[in-house]
């Protein structure tokens, strides 16, 4: 008879990870949970925090140079990064808090949106591969968003095209990364309760939610905790939606 090893039969390995815009809301909730875990943390954002459980690097994650030094930086000081968690994103909301209108979208927010929200993404990959590939085990986390998998009433186009664009972005990256022991996959969060979140309005939004609740920033570490850990090894490619049961594919 074939034995089975249980969910409790990886301990898990200390791993340098990298949590981007992890200053506050959702970064600071998967940052301090991987830190609880045991891995080396450091903070990826344009905000320098102060907590001593996590090291904070300054960083804008849509200068490719930027990120380039700060992942280099990263490794002279903790050794290779086996942990990248992309959650660094802005969404813009119009005054009465629902979704921009196209028309009304400026060049340059949506140009702002992107490089933040995905090529934010790209230039941390691209930097952290080399040393996930050198140590063959990897584990790369994009969040993208409910507002990316159907239509919101919320996100404006430019959220909706950054965070959709992630799913083919990973697929790929999965695809191409998989043979070398390391995993991209992306969560896509409903509306979480965070300070950005704040911005929108949501009367009308948490009693279409099945989970009767807005999400917490600790619902979305807690998925995050499982892709990063052994026993996703053969989750490759995914998107895991956690909304509460609001959109269901």
């Amino acid at each position: 008879m074939t034995d089975f090893p249980s969910s409790t039969a990886h301990q898990t390995t200390p791993r340098t990870a990298i949590v981007t815009g992890a200053s506050r809301g959702i970064g600071r909730a998967v940052a301090l949970d991987l830190a609880a875990l045991g891995h080396r943390v450091v903070s990826l954002d344009r905000e320098e925090g102060t907590d001593e459980r996590v090291t904070s690097l300054a960083c804008d994650v849509a200068d490719a140079d930027a990120v380039a030094a700060a992942v280099a930086e990263v490794e002279r000081r903790f050794g290779p990064v086996g942990i990248l968690v992309n959650n660094a994103g802005i969404s813009p909301a119009s005054p009465d808090g629902r979704a921009v209108m196209v028309e009304d979208i400026a060049v340059e927010d949506w140009r702002r949106v992107l490089s933040i929200n995905l090529d934010g993404v790209f230039h941390c990959c691209r930097a952290v591969l080399p040393g996930m590939k050198r140590a063959g085990w990897g584990r790369i986390v994009n969040f993208s968003s409910q507002g990316g998998r159907t239509r919101s009433m919320l996100s404006g186009a430019h959220y909706a095209a950054s965070k959709a664009a992630l799913f083919g972005f990973t697929r790929v990256l999965a695809g191409q990364a998989g043979g070398h022991g390391i995993t991209a996959n992306c969560i896509a969060p409903g509306r979480i309760e965070t300070d950005q979140s704040e911005q929108f309005a949501l009367d009308d939004y948490v009693a279409q939610i099945p989970a009767g609740r807005l999400g917490r920033p600790g619902d979305i570490a807690a998925a995050t905790r499982y892709l990063v850990s052994e026993d996703a090894a053969f989750v490759i490619g995914a998107i895991l939606d956690v909304n509460g049961g609001f959109f269901m594919p």
